[in-house]
This record gives C-alpha cells, structure tokens and sequence, in this order.
C-alpha cells in the first residue's frame, strides 16, 4: 500500500516489497511462536507451533531462503541497483542460517535467535534497499542529462 500511494502506479517495486514483508512475517512470528508454544496449547490456541511442529519451522526457514530470492529480484526488477543484492546477501545468509539452526535443532535458543534477527533484519534489508534504488525514470547515462 504504501509503495502504490507514493507512486500512484500498482508497478513491480509494490509487488516486490510486499513479498519482502510477507516472506519477512513467518521467520518472524514462527520463531515467535515457537517460544510461545506451550501457552497456546494450554489457551487453546491452534497455533502451527503446537499443531504442527515441524511445518512451522520448514515455513519459517522456507521464507527465510526466500529473502535471499526475492533481493536478487530487485535489480532484475529494476527497482534497485545490483549492488543490492550483493550487499544485503551478508544478512539475508545469516537469517538464513538462523532459520536452518530453527529448522534443525528445534529449540527455545533457536528460536529466540531468529525472533532476535528478524528485528533488525527487516528495517537494515529495507534501508538497504533504499540506499541502492534505481533513479527515477530508470537508468540514466552520465553523459546525457536527465529530463
């Protein structure tokens, strides 16, 4: 929404940064959850983590590969320089890493880690991607001026 009202157009970069933010939401609130887990089960709350363990950390791991995906969409997109890929793929490695450590050892620590990155992760990975965006009107010629 908030790339279509600064725009105006439903183009590539708002389909593109709401993938980023979906993709973002399930290492997030899954590891979130994780940690939550045997409160929900005794509140009655059917949460993936109480009712289906191990999906809720290959999702969670899932989307954290997808970040790494969805960066390197950017450029192709135009939306960003290729320089961003490359600069945010440190980041999107180690969240990565964190959702496998949460996919393979399945505990509080793992868990917490992952919950931990994905604060910073998401604000860093969208400044990043802010610092290397395309001029407007695409890419411009350092000969030519642009109109």
């Amino acid at each position: 929404m908030g790339w279509t009202a600064a725009t105006g157009s439903l183009d590539a970069g708002a389909f593109l940064l709401g993938g980023i933010l979906y993709s973002w939401q399930f290492p997030h609130f899954n590891a979130l959850s994780w940690g939550l887990r045997e409160d929900y089960s005794r509140g009655g709350y059917c949460m993936m983590s109480v009712t289906h363990p191990a999906l809720c950390r290959r999702v969670a791991l899932r989307h954290c590969l997808a970040l790494i995906g969805l960066s390197t969409a950017a450029p192709i997109l135009d939306v960003t320089t290729w320089t961003f890929p490359a600069i945010s793929l440190p980041i999107n490695l180690y969240i990565s890493y964190l959702g496998f450590r949460f996919y393979t050892d399945a505990d509080r620590k793992s868990s917490r880690k992952l919950f931990f990155c994905s604060l910073w992760h998401l604000p860093l990975l969208l400044l990043l991607m802010l610092t290397c965006k395309q001029p407007p009107g695409g890419k411009c010629d350092k000969g030519e001026p642009q109109s």
